[in-house]
C-alpha cells in the first residue's frame, strides 16, 4: 500500500470560500482558525504553491477575504467566483484545477459539512489525493464530525496545519521558522516573512467534535 505524503512539486492549495461574511453575526472563524490561514497564505506564498481561492456568490453580499487575510494572499494566487457547493462542478475552477501540475491538493476554509465536504468528495472521484488541514476549517454547525469521518472514509487524508508545514519543510536546516535554518543566510534565499508565527506558537485550537 503507498501511503500519500506531501511532496512540495506535486501540491496544490484550495481556499475554500473564505469570506467576509463569515466575520459578522456567528463570529466565524476564531483566532485559532485565523492566524492558521494567515500563516497558511504566508507560506504558500513563499513556497510558490500553486494557490486557488473560491468564493460563493453573490461575492457583494459576502464579500471576499477580510482585509488581514487579502493582505497575504499569495501574488499569483487565483481567484473563482462559484454557485454550486462543490467546486468541482464549475467548469472555470475544474479547469484551473485540471492545470495542476501534481495530484494533491491540501484544502482549507468554509463551511465544514457543506463546500467542503462537496469539493472534498469531488477532487477524491478525480483522483486527486486531498489532505484536510482540520484546524484550517471552520463552519456555523456545531458538530462536523460527520461530514470529516464522511470525507476521510472517502479517502482525505487528516492533517494540520503544524504537520502541513513540517512535512513540506522535511528537516530542521530547512524549516525558515527556526534558527537552525541554513539558507537565511544566502543571498539566493527568498526572504521569508516576518510576521510567520512558528506552528508551536499558535494559539490552542480544539479537535472537531
Amino acid at each position: 500500500m503507498t501511503i500519500a505524503t506531501l511532496e512540495r512539486s506535486q501540491l496544490a492549495v484550495l481556499l475554500i470560500d473564505v469570506q467576509r461574511i463569515n466575520w459578522t453575526g456567528v463570529d466565524l472563524p476564531q483566532e485559532p482558525e485565523l492566524v492558521r490561514l494567515e500563516n497558511l497564505f504566508l507560506l504558500a506564498d513563499w513556497m510558490d504553491l500553486p494557490t486557488i481561492a473560491t468564493f460563493e456568490h453573490p461575492v457583494d453580499r459576502n464579500g471576499m477575504f477580510p482585509e488581514r487575510l487579502e493582505k497575504v494572499f499569495p501574488a499569483e494566487g487565483q481567484r473563482f467566483t462559484k454557485r454550486t457547493y462543490n467546486c468541482c462542478l464549475e467548469p472555470t475552477i475544474l479547469e484551473a484545477i485540471k492545470k495542476l501540475s501534481g495530484e494533491q491538493i491540501a484544502i482549507a476554509g468554509a463551511e465544514t459539512d457543506v463546500c467542503i465536504m462537496q469539493s472534498t468528495l469531488g477532487l477524491l472521484n478525480m483522483g486527486y489525493h486531498v489532505f484536510l488541514l482540520e484546524d484550517c476549517l471552520y463552519t456555523t454547525e456545531p458538530n462536523p464530525r460527520p461530514a470529516l469521518n464522511r470525507m476521510y472514509q472517502a479517502g482525505a487524508i487528516p492533517s494540520t496545519f503544524k504537520s502541513f508545514a513540517y512535512e513540506l519543510a522535511v528537516s530542521v536546516d530547512h524549516s525558515p521558522w527556526l534558527d537552525t535554518w541554513i539558507e537565511k543566510d544566502r543571498d539566493y534565499a527568498k526572504p521569508f516573512p516576518k510576521n510567520f508565527r512558528e506552528p508551536e506558537l499558535l494559539p490552542a485550537w480544539g479537535p472537531k467534535l
